[in-house]
């Protein structure tokens, strides 16, 4: 009897076989991070006061896309950290996840970096907090205390920051360790100013300190320094980094695994200075021992380099290096917006290709509220994004077939240099130290050309294209989008449908020619964002120059955060005036066509002669997902390239009716100026 497998099941399948091939006998902890999981994870940014109906509209769409959700308190969150009505909802969320069978990681912390427990390690405790060294040329030194900041080389604070977080989430949730909690996530555990580097004029080094650290050199390190004539290059650093990483790995990283272990959840993560020698010493002693105590090891590659000549080939061959794991990526966060799934989906080759299976998106808001705290950058994966509806799984599915790429990859093959190779060379100022710059270079050029091997495309055989002309009309699936950033609105055109998204945080009041709207009757956004309240506003508009006057909690426009958007029926001509939508488009971006910031899906339509039968249609975009309907028929949509589609059984000769869809992203409308083309720009059939 043949059991027929779904594709989902296929994958699983696969990567059960490859694992159970490649893999000899594993601890208790690696063993249970073996296992086939697969789904794109959504660092799942928690703001607001996490309401019943909008958690399980949001976990809908991400089980939807077959996607997990890692727990991420973040600036923007209405609740207290670790109090009582935050474990509620905690419980609520996962609870919810269980019932629909997805999978969780808790974050270990309010934002970032890990061990802080937003300042409740050090609360009432004094003694826990962070020291430094501060060394001076001539060997004189001091200790300095950093307030209000816990101290890593403490086992006693560890414990602490242990008490605080995890076993509250253990009380909280414990009988889902294991199953629907399946890690737990560390981000960049470090101090302030942590063995920063020394500036011009700067009279002394800073390094971490704490009475372990003192201890395990012997009590006297300060004093056998001062004794040396040439400070900056004692042969006594080779001994403060060997035990800097022996001390913070038992008084930090081990305490932490184990507990994870012991509680069967594994510890996952990531730490600081991945991307050169000196700043792997600098903040980990040695980031080999701490990643090693992970069980998924993790890597950050938030700034999305695709090409291997540019990419943090330092970080991809040292995760390369941990076989026979799940290893996991934080991936996409500096953005931007207007990051489209085929860059994505470049990332995601360029990890599997190292090793990579397991992927969390930084960051999938819950609403906007964090954008009000962290500006500088804004990368958005959730369901803000006009793609994610019909996409999301798409990229799951990819995801998943990346997985059997990766679980076979074997390491980059590049010789490593030893611990104390390191450490020799360091000096009190690794991420300045001359030799580990060189080291460095050397080992990422060799890193990058085994990278590059491996990514090594294919060779399409050159077809004959015929570009095929046409009248296309356009209209957007849903309204059009604007932001509003000036006082003044110029209308040839009224629109019949005229919503306005007002930003609760940025906005008091808002008048329009003279008219207040009220915002305390206006609904929460739930189209575009929580953060927003939307309000019909056709009623005030007029022909002409529309004066809109707001009250506003910040002086200048925000960039990623627009006080006011306007969604309807119009479109935008080359001065900026509301017009009428028009009847037919031009092949080529729609931007300048009267949507220079839409948001969302736009539809082509148009009829088109063939005198003969092509084999297959293909469309460029401007790198963005289409889908196409060819005489009724639904050929598919595609998320990247090829945007190729058979045309068999669809096309006909003579009159053929074409509808061809292309979404947009969030940036298109948030950073108008700033995105790239995007439209119809060519389309062409095969012989």
């Amino acid at each position: 009897m043949t059991v027929p497998f779904s594709r989902r099941e296929f994958l699983a399948t696969s990567l059960g076989g490859i694992a159970a091939a490649s893999l000899g006998p594993l601890s208790c902890e690696r063993r249970a991070a073996s296992h086939t999981h697969t789904a794109p994870l959504a660092m799942w940014a928690l703001t607001g006061t996490l309401k019943s109906d909008d958690v399980c509209r949001q976990l809908d769409a991400f089980h939807g896309a077959d996607w997990g959700v890692v727990l991420y308190p973040r600036w923007g969150l209405e609740l207290e950290y670790l109090g009582g009505q935050f474990f509620e909802r905690i419980r609520f969320i996962v609870e919810q996840a269980a019932s629909r069978k997805m999978e969780v990681w808790l974050y270990d912390e309010f934002t970032w970096p890990s061990g802080q427990a937003k300042g409740l390690v050090t609360q009432g405790h004094p003694e826990l907090e962070a020291q430094l060294l501060a060394v001076g040329r001539d060997g004189t030194s001091r200790v300095v205390p950093v307030p209000e900041t816990a101290n890593l080389l403490l086992t006693e604070a560890t414990a602490r920051f242990l008490a605080v977080t995890h076993e509250r989430y253990a009380r909280a949730i414990g009988e889902f360790f294991g199953t629907t909690v399946r890690a737990i996530f560390t981000d960049e555990p470090s101090l302030p100013h942590q063995h920063k580097p020394r500036k011009p004029g700067d009279v002394a080094w800073e390094l971490v300190w704490s009475s372990a650290l003192d201890k395990a050199l012997g009590g006297d390190f300060p004093k056998r320094l001062a004794q040396t004539g040439d400070v900056a290059h004692s042969p006594l650093w080779r001994e403060y980094w060997a035990a800097y990483t022996r001390v913070f790995h038992d008084s930090w990283v081990a305490p932490i695994a184990k507990w994870c272990a012991a509680h069967r959840v594994a510890m996952s993560g990531h730490f600081l200075g991945e991307g050169s020698f000196g700043s792997q010493v600098a903040y980990n002693g040695s980031l080999r021992r701490q990643l090693g105590a992970l069980g998924i090891p993790g890597i950050d590659e938030i700034s999305t380099r695709t090409d291997p000549a540019k990419c943090e080939a330092l970080t991809l061959a040292f995760i390369a290096e941990f076989t026979g794991r799940e290893r996991m990526v934080e991936v996409y966060a500096l953005g931007p917006p207007t990051m489209s799934l085929a860059t994505m989906k470049k990332m995601v080759d360029l990890c599997a290709a190292c090793g990579v299976d397991r992927y969390v998106l930084a960051i999938c808001p819950h609403d906007f509220r964090g954008g009000m705290f962290k500006r500088e950058y804004f990368g958005v994966y959730s369901q803000q994004q006009p793609w994610f509806r019909e996409f999301a799984k798409v990229y799951t599915e990819y995801v998943a077939e990346a997985a059997v790429v990766a679980r076979a990859a074997k390491p980059l093959g590049v010789p490593w240099p030893a611990d104390e190779e390191l450490w020799a060379v360091a000096g009190p100022d690794p991420r300045q130290s001359k030799p580990l710059k060189e080291m460095t270079e050397r080992f990422l050029e060799a890193a990058r050309e085994r990278i590059r091997a491996r990514l090594e495309p294919g060779h399409e055989s050159v077809v004959a294209r015929k570009t095929l002309e046409a009248e296309w009309t356009f209209q957007p699936v849903g309204l059009n989008s604007l932001r509003l950033d000036a006082p003044v609105l110029a209308v040839v055109d009224v629109p019949r449908v005229a919503e306005l998204s007002v930003q609760s945080q940025l906005v008091r009041s808002v008048r329009i020619n003279g008219m207040a709207v009220n915002l305390d009757a206006a609904p929460v956004d739930r189209q575009f964002d929580l953060s927003y309240r939307r309000v019909s506003v056709a009623a005030l508009l007029r022909a002409g120059e529309n004066r809109i006057e707001a009250d506003l909690t910040e002086p200048k426009p925000l960039r990623f955060l627009p006080a006011l958007i306007l969604w309807g029926d119009f479109a935008v001509d080359a001065q900026g005036h509301i017009v009428a939508p028009p009847q037919a488009i031009k092949l080529g971006d729609w931007r300048p066509q009267g949507y220079p910031a839409f948001c969302g899906t736009g539809r082509y339509r148009a009829e088109i002669t063939l005198d003969k039968l092509p084999q297959y249609l293909g469309v460029d975009t401007g790198d963005y997902p289409v889908s196409v309907i060819w005489n009724g028929k639904r050929l598919g949509r595609r998320a990247w390239s090829p945007y190729r589609f058979a045309l068999k059984d669809a096309a006909r000769i003579g009159r053929n009716e074409v509808v061809v869809e292309i979404t947009s992203t969030l940036g298109h409308l948030l950073t108008p100026k700033e995105s790239p083309p995007i439209g119809l720009m060519t389309f062409c059939t095969d012989p």
